[in-house]
């Protein structure tokens, strides 16, 4: 499932809406960000650490689906284009913070973006098919 045009504003909208608060924070925040989506609903939240919510939008694509593995997708390719637009970097938060998927326990499902200067996130798609290829690396190492 894809978002139209307007739905991928409005996640956005509401992503700057959370990041902007930490810009003119005074203060370093010690955060992660947990991304809720009501699966009835298709309400997105974003909540701090202590569940202060930073940020809400309704995404009509999401009503009713409970398959997170489509919230997560979009989520991640949004979170990834903001962050590769420079929209993270004068975030007032001390680093690595992430940006997490929760269900409706607040239990993390996945990590959708981690924000570090040192670290370089290795996405799903790039080690896909990893094993197979060391295995067959090995093997024919072995062979030799």
């Amino acid at each position: 499932m894809s978002l139209s045009r307007e739905t991928q504003e409005l996640l956005q909208s509401a992503i700057e809406k959370m990041a902007n608060s930490y810009i003119t924070s005074t203060e370093t925040a010690v955060t992660d960000f947990h991304l809720k989506v009501n699966e009835e609903n298709g309400e997105l939240t974003i909540l701090d650490d202590d569940d202060n919510a930073l940020a809400r939008v309704h995404i009509k694509e999401w009503e009713g689906e409970h398959d997170a593995s489509v919230y997560e997708k979009e989520l991640q390719s949004e979170l990834a284009r903001l962050q590769k637009q420079g929209k993270f970097d004068n975030l007032n938060i001390a680093k690595p913070y992430s940006f997490v998927l929760t269900d409706e326990d607040n239990q993390a499902i996945v990590d959708l973006l981690i924000v570090d200067d040192d670290m370089l996130i290795l996405s799903n798609d790039l080690l896909e098919g990893f094993d197979e290829e060391m295995d067959a690396f090995l093997k024919k190492l072995l062979e030799e």
